[in-house]
């Protein structure tokens, strides 16, 4: 009496490709890619032959394979470095040979740039104003150079009653030409300013400045603290 062996799982779920429709192993790779798209020929529909040459991939997926990423191409920078700039002597003016009168072109285009920035008419608003926030917010992020600006409270005597027209503005300091034409440097921090306009004048605290000009505009301004003077 013969015994059948059992099947193994691998037997009845894997049946193995007839001898002639497999490949040589030792075949040499093109003649075995001829075979592999000359069956795909054969059985693909018509709509899906247009793009096999392109869609087939000679590849096993699961085998090892390395891909090559590209790395991302680092545009040149376009801007000088702090470093640069001090090494040009960029962050610093002369302190001789200044005009006070020859800036009032600057001034004068320095009040247009604000009156268009904070949006006033005939008259400021007032802290009590439903949009005093939007107007102090503003003013806090707009370019400074070619405003005339005057110390009115200081912990540094010296620099109370000082004013000019700003021709640089730092992180840390205003840079003013007086009318004297002396250039004058001004720390924000232990300084309240005012600042005079065609309908008024606007005071404010220097250490609510301490930024960048560059950064500024994009910073949130925070509700700055009395300063100790």
């Amino acid at each position: 009496m013969m015994v059948k062996t059992p099947m193994k799982v691998s037997e009845i779920l894997i049946t193995p490709l007839p001898s002639s429709s497999s490949p040589n192993p030792n075949r040499d790779p093109k003649a075995a890619q001829e075979i592999v798209t000359t069956y795909l020929n054969n059985v693909l529909p018509t709509q899906d032959k247009k793009n096999l040459g392109s869609d087939i991939k000679w590849y096993f997926m699961l085998d090892k394979t390395t891909h090559k990423k590209n790395k991302p191409i680092r545009k040149k920078k376009s801007y000088l470095t702090r470093k640069e700039r001090k090494e040009l002597n960029l962050l610093r003016l002369p302190k001789e040979d200044w005009d006070y009168k020859q800036l009032e072109p600057l001034r004068n285009l320095w009040k247009q740039y604000i009156k268009e920035v904070l949006g006033y008419n005939e008259k400021l608003p007032n802290y009590t104003d439903p949009h005093w926030t939007i107007f102090s917010s503003s003013l806090m992020k707009s370019e400074f150079v070619g405003a005339e600006i005057k110390v009115i409270r200081s912990n540094v005597p010296s620099l109370v009653d000082l004013s000019g027209t700003i021709v640089l503005e730092t992180k840390a300091t205003f840079q003013i030409v007086t009318p004297s034409n002396k250039l004058k440097i001004i720390l924000k921090a232990p300084c309240i300013f005012e600042i005079s306009l065609d309908v008024g004048r606007i005071s404010f605290m220097g250490n609510s400045l301490i930024t960048k000009p560059s950064e500024r505009s994009a910073k949130k301004i925070k509700n700055s603290t009395l300063p100790d003077l």
